[in-house]
């Protein structure tokens, strides 16, 4: 056989590897065909996950948006128009209402999730019970987003808290940063005054009630004595209180007004912990910025203040409604409280806790103003609560007049109760003195009871603020431990220092109730005004469909 036959028959055999070659190669691009166009499936797919979150986001925003454009727009209850719809189970046919995400191909819709044992948002006298949690104070709400991916509509849903700022969001809540007009009778010695602008209280009840961005520090007083002994006063100016070197608000803080600081007090336990100020701080001693352990908030919203709790007097019961001052000490029985009240004839009288969690003491006569020169006299007709003791359930006592702490006042250790304390006028801590000289300057006088105090409560003053009897003179008493909240109108004192040692009243000592975040005393009070935020934000697996 010739070389040449041999060569013709390994040609066949070439052809054949050839074919073979290329049937692999392309059963391979077939496959990597099928693999891409997988892929492109499965990344369109991923896709619209990603659409349909950012959808559900959306509806969160916008109804977030309306919230705070109408801070009853949650009272309207479902609203098609809106794709705001009532719950729905899933079953059957869906009912709610969807709106598109304005330039891309997604939708969202909205669910109203009830509360307290309700089953749906009801518009009218109940829409508060049916929607927002008596606990947290908050309402929520299901939003699903859609979007279209190659192999069809995909879901995802979110579950959003949402919460109004509240007097019990802040371990210390100032209105002004500036004490109460009753405050101003140690300028004047407790003596009457008068000329051109009227008496220095008066004044200052309205030249003083202002933010210091607003003016507060441009304006003074000058007037006369119009006592026998006559004399020139002033000029007076609003007054300035700062917060000293040692203090420490150990929790978040919110002022409508400035903060004034000296040095360096430290606001704040950790970074999550808003620092908020109407404007900004401005330094008192030296241009230091304070401590900030939290995150400090410039020009932030103004939190409106109710100007009354007199809706409470509503929620409590004839049994726990007192007239005149009311003495209630709690722990001297387990789980009752005593109670003195000349209207009721009650001495030591022991009762249950109300079942709503409610007291209410209006005044039973004329009631004089708030006398820092004198504030234990002629006040049996005041509306006042003395209180003190260790609880052991939640309760709230509100007043016409002033709520006094005359002892500690602690849950009990076994207890996880909470106690909420709301004055129209102030709250005060009892601080008794003797050999008092109203005419020595400083004010003297000789510390009757002393030694340290605890509160634990959530404190809300409406038109004053939280103080200390006689914080001005007898020298230093100790420590004022608080765990709670103190929101007040004006700046409360508690004592006089400086830069290195308190010279009278107390020093502070001021840490926030973390349980006061998702949970309120009885029927405590809201602001009349203030931002929505979102407290929680969950995703729902599986998304309802």
């Amino acid at each position: 056989m010739s070389v040449t036959r041999l060569r013709r028959g390994e040609a066949g055999f070439t052809l054949v590897t050839v074919m073979g070659t290329m049937v692999i190669a392309a059963l391979l691009t077939v496959a990597a065909f099928a693999a891409v166009d997988g892929d492109a499936r499965e990344s369109g797919k991923d896709v619209a996950r990603k659409q349909a979150l950012a959808a559900a986001e959306s509806g969160v925003n916008e109804y977030l948006f309306k919230l705070n454009g109408d801070n009853n727009y949650w009272a309207t209850c479902a609203n098609p128009s809106a794709a705001v719809n009532n719950i729905w189970d899933g079953q059957g046919t869906d009912p709610r209402a969807w709106r598109d995400v304005t330039g891309a191909s997604a939708k969202y819709t909205i669910e109203l999730i009830p509360a307290n044992g309700h089953t749906q948002c009801e518009p009218g006298p109940n829409v508060a019970a049916s929607m927002i949690d008596a606990g947290s104070r908050s309402l929520r709400i299901r939003v699903t987003g859609r979007a279209l991916s190659p192999k069809g509509w995909v879901n995802r849903s979110v579950i959003a808290t949402l919460k109004r700022d509240g007097f019990l969001d802040f371990l210390w809540f100032t209105d002004y940063e500036t004490r109460a007009s009753a405050w101003y009778s140690l300028e004047s010695e407790g003596r009457p005054t008068g000329g051109t602008q009227g008496d220095l209280i008066t004044w200052a009840g309205t030249a003083c009630k202002k933010y210091w961005r607003n003016g507060r520090d441009n304006v003074s007083w000058s007037g006369k004595f119009t006592d026998a002994s006559g004399g020139n006063l002033g000029p007076v100016k609003c007054s300035k209180i700062q917060f000293a070197p040692g203090d420490v608000l150990a929790g978040p803080v919110h002022t409508n007004d400035d903060l004034y600081t000296c040095e360096k007090p430290t606001f704040g336990r950790v970074i999550q912990d808003r620092i908020e100020s109407g404007d900004s701080y401005r330094p008192a001693c030296s241009n230091v910025q304070p401590n900030f352990k939290g995150t400090f908030l410039q020009d932030q919203a103004t939190i409106g203040m109710p100007q009354t709790n007199s809706a409470l007097a509503t929620f409590a019961t004839p049994e726990y409604t007192f007239s005149g001052s009311t003495t209630i000490n709690f722990g001297a029985t387990p789980n009752k409280m005593t109670v003195t009240n000349v209207a009721k004839g009650y001495v030591n009288f022991a009762m249950d806790y109300p079942e709503n969690g409610v007291i209410y003491v209006k005044a039973g006569g004329s009631c004089p103003a708030y006398q820092a020169y004198d504030p234990y006299t002629g006040t049996q007709n005041c509306g006042n609560a003395l209180v003190s003791g260790n609880y052991e359930h939640d309760l709230t006592i509100a007043t016409a007049n002033d709520i006094v702490i005359t002892g500690n006042l602690t849950k009990a250790t076994a207890s996880d109760a909470i106690m909420g304390l709301i004055a129209d006028g102030f709250i005060r801590v009892e601080h008794r003195v003797s050999s008092f000289n109203g005419s020595a300057d400083p004010p003297s006088c000789n510390t009757v009871t002393a030694g340290n105090r605890r509160i634990d409560a959530a404190m809300l003053t409406l038109q004053h603020s939280f103080t200390v009897d006689y914080y001005y003179c007898g020298g230093a008493i100790g420590t004022l431990t608080v765990n709670g909240v103190i929101a007040q109108r004006f700046r409360g004192t508690v004592g006089t220092g400086n830069a290195t040692s308190t010279t009278s009243g107390y020093v502070k000592d001021y840490n926030y109730d973390d349980r006061l975040t998702y949970r309120a005393p009885p029927h405590f009070l809201d602001p009349v005004q203030s931002a929505w935020r979102i407290a929680r934000y969950t995703e729902q697996q599986p998304a309802r469909r």
